[in-house]
């Protein structure tokens, strides 16, 4: 015998899914909290001495190669 779907009481389903809308609600305030914090420390690293000086050595490798002719 099978047994027939049960019908869900709408008022139940209203506040199910008011509960899912502030759930998600939340999330997207913290996902906007994360990206802030994650937009600083890329702040942070760019200007980090360390970082800057490794680009900079970077470019001046990349510079200093592409000025060399390899026509032998």
């Amino acid at each position: 015998m099978t047994q027939q779907p049960r019908i869900p009481d709408p008022e139940k389903v209203k506040q199910t899914a008011a509960k899912l809308r502030d759930v998600c609600n939340m999330f997207d305030a913290q996902i906007m909290v994360l990206d802030e914090l994650i937009a600083q420390v890329q702040a942070e690293n760019r200007n980090n001495l360390l970082n800057v000086y490794r680009r900079n050595r970077g470019q001046r490798l990349l510079e200093r190669r592409s000025s060399r002719t390899y026509f032998g």
